[in-house]
């Protein structure tokens, strides 16, 4: 990917370094990346980022290039760490793309397979088969945009550069991500519409588990109820993410009374040791996503279908 830019009057004059921050919204941990791969040009001229720019000069930034320089170069230390090969090893798996660009690629993704590598699975995730996909484009960089836990099926979304993955934080509001699940959870749900306004934070004595806590961090979930399934005791929720903590979903609602069915892990305190009869995951689908395109500002708006076990509940 290279991105195009062209000085304007209002920019005349400023560094090369204060356009790409403030008008490209490039970080400083990616510009000096871009730096020191020589990744930079003003009128097809490499540049310094102190380089005094002018009306209708053209900025050219070189993502491919700096890209190539990190796979390729073996000496330099500094990049050893963002080497693809170093990170991913290959998976050859039919990834279920819902949308793809020059610079996104969209996923559906099953329950009870990994987003990224870890000690306990090094190899069979979703990063690392969309690592060997994006190989077979020449494209050498996996970008984690949005995450899900294992056991949580849904919508995905990668990155194809660094660049882009950073503009979903430095354009937040411009993009407006919304983030949408479908939720069954233990126990019937009265409200028709509730928000859940709570701070969360790793529980003290573990390293998975969350908690409510008032010195954790700002939490917001909205959630519609959709059907109650007063036989088996349930009910179906639209929930929509306004912050994107670890675990949020599953936190806020046990927090309310009513775990999600299948969650294991946040049942224990409410010893209901039938939560997993129904369905053997956490009941979880990110069935829906929309944003505004961080290159093209296009709205986009993707859906998928929900899984076979948790479509046989609704």
């Amino acid at each position: 990917m290279k991105l195009r830019y062209v000085i304007s009057e209002n920019d005349s004059n400023k560094t090369l370094k204060e356009v790409l921050k403030k008008k490209l919204y490039i970080s400083n941990i990616l510009l000096n990346k871009l730096k020191y791969t020589n990744s930079i040009f003003v009128n097809g001229n490499l540049e310094f980022v102190n380089y005094k720019v002018n009306i209708n000069d053209e900025i050219i930034v070189d993502f491919e290039h700096m890209n190539y320089v990190i796979y390729n170069d073996k000496e330099n230390m500094y990049y050893v760490e963002n080497k693809y090969l170093d990170r991913y090893k290959k998976y050859d798996f039919d990834i279920d793309i819902l949308y793809e660009d020059d610079y996104l690629l969209i996923i559906n993704k099953k329950a009870g397979m990994a987003i990224h590598p870890s000690c306990a699975n090094y190899e069979k995730t979703l990063s690392n088969a969309v690592a060997t996909y994006l190989e077979s484009k020449k494209i050498y960089s996996v970008h984690i945009v949005t995450r899900l836990d294992k056991n949580t099926s849904g919508i995905c979304i990668f990155a194809k550069n660094e660049y882009i993955q950073e503009l979903f934080i430095r354009k937040k509001d411009k993009i407006n991500l919304k983030k949408e699940y479908i939720a069954i959870v233990n126990g019937i749900v009265n409200d028709k519409h509730g928000i859940i306004e709570k701070p969360i934070s790793r529980k003290n004595d573990s390293i998975i588990l969350r908690e409510v806590n008032k010195d954790g961090e700002y939490a917001k979930t909205e959630y519609f109820l959709y059907e109650n399934n007063y036989s088996k005791n349930y009910s179906v929720l639209n929930v929509i993410l306004h912050t994107g903590r670890t675990h949020q979903i599953r936190v806020h609602m046990a927090s309310i009374g009513h775990v999600l069915l299948g969650d294991t892990l946040y049942a224990e305190e409410f010893e209901l040791k039938d939560i997993n009869k129904l369905i053997k995951r956490q009941a979880l689908h990110s069935y829906k996503i929309s944003f505004y395109h961080p290159i093209s500002n296009k709205y986009i708006s993707l859906t998928c279908n929900v899984p076979d076990d948790m479509k046989n509940l609704m």
